[in-house]
């Protein structure tokens, strides 16, 4: 007879049969199953998260989604874009980590992080139907299962700076130590940050070791931050150890001997590249300085300036203050000479398309002294020699040994011969001498003064009797030219090549000079000016991310004698109007206004030149930090929206407004490593001459030759909205080159 079954036993039987159907569907998530149910991560997302957002965070984990785009790179080529990116544990628990320091080095020291995924309820429905229907398909047969991580931040309230000291400074000299604490950075009140304390160390060590002190450390632990839980402050100690203080003692140049077959540099011209003084407190910028003018000089590979301590490591501390340390500099040759040919392409002054080959020779040491020698040859072959002939000869010679304020001689030579059939010829020969001075070694503003002095020999022939400067018919007379110029920079932007922040200011003048002018060889006589002014402002929080540039110029050619046209100024030192770097609604070389109305009149240039520019540039796509291979291409691209206006004007014809051309424009601008590739479309806004061809000009002669000057006195102009009867060729030109505008 059975039994009852009490309570009891029901509920331990009960209890049994539920671990039982648990342990079934555990059955569910072996590890087996686990490694055959991949979970793909297809959404990120950070839940409170109130004083860093979700991008700056998202760039610092390593967890990733993956896009269709560089899912498809990676389909192409495995080591293009970005394959599949599925949940790792491992992973996950590091990025809470990261997670977790990153709050903790911006003053939140209470944070607490943690993380969840969250399935997809549709992808893992489906994966289990397709596993139930058949658990013995292959891995890649089963679908991915989505996945959202989620990391939960608790961030709690931020610390604040109670107390700032250095400690191991009280040895210094009062002045260095009131040098050290007079602008230290964290102010009281301030909110905690790791970045704003090694920024501190950062300055100190860089005040100490340009005052003596080269081997300054930072131990272990150098930080101690004690924390007020309560009152949420922190006290922060910063600890150095000093060193000793050195001067700077003989110096020692010291070769490569693996590199001898390479040749050497005279003693000479190394020491006079040298900005440290034997017996001077040690200094880092002069070090810097002096290898960076020894890589100057172009002759070397690797350049290296230490100070040797082995004399004095068995001394006492306090015998080593004071003592000077010999200065040794590590030298290792480059291949003194190579050959390069090359191609070279651009734009005739009569708006032709060029094309030709060059072949150059460079010895980087060859009488032993750092004399930098170049040669160069170059050939065009378009236009065809039935249109237009050019080819040249020319040579540089760089003479360190000649150099003042360590900046060398520049000697120069050369030959050009140029002939537009039916139009002139043109052969000059021309030597040259210059410098180029740094006059501040100030990242923040780079100043650059580069005066040259040349003569030239002009051979010019007008074959085309309207573009003679004068209504005769006599040949002109060679000349020989004394041009006197210089280039004054100041320069206080942030980047050479796509500025975002600061200014850049220049002026260019031009002087010859008729020294050697007689009777049969004449001398061009002129003064020219030109001067340019551009602002950068960074209106992002993100360097370069919006940015408005401006610029203005503005430029002059004054005539001694200017109706003698053997003293008139070469083509090549003309100002010009429209193109790339110009007003981008029309084409290079079409603007200018004159009396004259010969067509092609505008591409042998002008005499003065005003011009404004006015550009936005946006980054349309832009990122905490570029990380996926779509990220890096989009982050590089750019937006401009522009607006220029001025005009070039000829000899004789004053500057007025109403002449002036303006143009806005779009352009897709993409940043490179060699500077900005960008297309301009730039409409004519404002055309002061909307027909510059002559009557009856119609379809392929409305080229850039047949152009005419603006008159003057012209009432045509139009602005674009009241514009009427005209085509998008009449309106819009395009223009695309390598670099900013301006």
């Amino acid at each position: 007879m059975l039994r009852p079954l009490r309570p009891v036993s029901c509920f331990i039987i009960i209890l049994l049969g539920a671990l039982l159907c648990l342990s079934q569907a555990s059955a569910q998530r072996t590890p087996v199953l686990e490694k055959i149910r991949k979970k793909e991560v297809t959404v990120i997302r950070f839940e409170g998260d109130s004083a860093i957002s979700s991008l700056e965070l998202e760039s610092i984990i390593a967890t990733r989604t993956s896009g269709w785009f560089e899912r498809s790179l990676n389909w192409i080529n495995s080591s293009w874009g970005t394959p599949r990116q599925f949940i790792d544990e491992s992973t996950l628990a590091y990025d809470t980590i990261r997670i977790f320091a990153y709050y903790r080095n911006r003053g939140f020291f209470d944070v607490r992080v943690s993380d969840t995924t969250i399935e997809s309820k549709e992808s893992a429905d489906a994966w289990q139907k397709i596993y139930n229907r058949n658990p013995h398909l292959p891995e890649e047969k089963y679908p991915f299962v989505e996945d959202t991580v989620v990391f939960h931040i608790h961030e709690g309230k931020p610390y604040k700076v109670a107390g700032f000291t250095f400690d191991g400074f009280e040895h210094l000299p009062m002045d260095l130590q009131n040098n050290l604490t007079e602008k230290i950075g964290i102010k009281m009140n301030s909110q905690y940050s790791r970045d704003a304390i090694d920024q501190e160390a950062t300055r100190a060590s860089e005040i100490l070791s340009e005052n003596g002190y080269p081997f300054l450390s930072l131990p272990y632990g150098y930080t101690v931050v004690e924390k007020d839980t309560l009152r949420k402050t922190v006290t922060i100690s910063l600890k150095f150890k000093t060193g000793p203080r050195v001067r700077a003692g003989e110096i020692r140049i010291i070769y490569d001997t693996s590199f001898s077959k390479s040749g050497y540099v005279k003693e000479r011209v190394i020491r006079q590249q040298l900005s440290l003084d034997s017996g001077t407190w040690y200094k880092n910028s002069d070090k810097l300085n002096s290898e960076r003018d020894l890589y100057k000089l172009g002759t070397f590979q690797s350049v290296k300036i230490e100070l040797d301590s082995s004399a004095y490591t068995k001394l006492a501390d306090s015998a080593k203050d004071g003592l000077a340390l010999p200065v040794n500099i590590y030298l290792r040759m480059r291949q003194s000479w190579e050959i390069s040919p090359y191609p070279y392409f651009g734009e005739s002054a009569f708006n032709q398309f060029i094309l030709g080959v060059g072949l150059s020779y460079s010895n980087r040491n060859i009488f032993n002294g750092a004399e930098n020698l170049r040669l160069q040859a170059s050939y065009q072959f378009l236009p065809w020699i039935t249109v237009e002939r050019r080819w040249n000869i020319s040579g540089d010679l760089v003479l360190p040994f000649l150099s003042i304020m360590n900046s060398p001689l520049v000697g120069s030579l050369g030959f050009s011969y140029a002939k537009v059939v039916g139009r002139y010829f043109e052969q000059i020969s021309t030597g040259s001498a210059g410098y180029s001075f740094e006059l501040s070694n100030d990242p923040a503003l780079m100043i650059t003064l580069s005066p040259k002095g040349a003569l030239q020999v002009v051979q010019r022939e007008y074959l085309d009797i309207a573009l003679r400067p004068v209504d005769t018919l006599f040949q002109l007379q060679p000349q020989l030219n004394s041009i006197l110029s210089f280039d004054l920079i100041l320069n206080a932007t942030n980047d050479p090549l796509s500025p975002s922040r600061g200014w850049y200011a220049s002026w260019s003048p031009q002087v010859a000079i008729p020294v050697f002018s007689s009777a049969s060889l004449p001398s061009a006589a002129y003064i020219k000016n030109t001067l340019q002014f551009k602002t950068y402002t960074d209106l992002s929080s993100k360097i370069g991310l919006s940015v408005l540039a401006f610029r203005i110029s503005g430029g002059l050619v004054a005539l001694t004698s200017p109706n003698d046209p053997n003293k008139d100024i070469l083509f090549e030192n003309r100002y010009y109007g429209g193109g790339t770097n110009s007003l981008r609604g029309w084409g290079a070389r079409t603007l200018l206004v004159s009396n004259n109305t010969h067509p092609g009149w505008p591409s042998l240039g002008g005499y003065k030149v005003f011009e404004t520019n006015l550009e936005w540039r946006y980054a349309l796509f832009h990122y905490p930090a570029e990380i996926t291979a779509i990220q890096q291409f989009l982050s590089a691209l750019r937006i401009a929206f522009f607006c220029d206006a001025g005009n070039v004007w000829d000899k004789g014809v004053p500057i007025s407004t109403r002449n002036f051309a303006v143009a806005r424009g779009l352009g897709i601008h993409y940043n490179t490593l060699f500077g900005t590739l960008r297309g301009d479309f730039g409409f004519k806004l404002y055309d002061p001459y909307p027909d510059p061809y002559p009557p009856g000009t119609k379809g392929a002669d409305k080229s850039r030759e047949n152009v005419l000057a603006i008159p003057p006195n012209s009432t045509n102009g139009v602005w674009l909205f009241n514009r009427k009867n005209y085509t998008l060729g009449d309106v819009l030109h395009f223009e695309f080159a390598l670099g900013q505008a301006f």
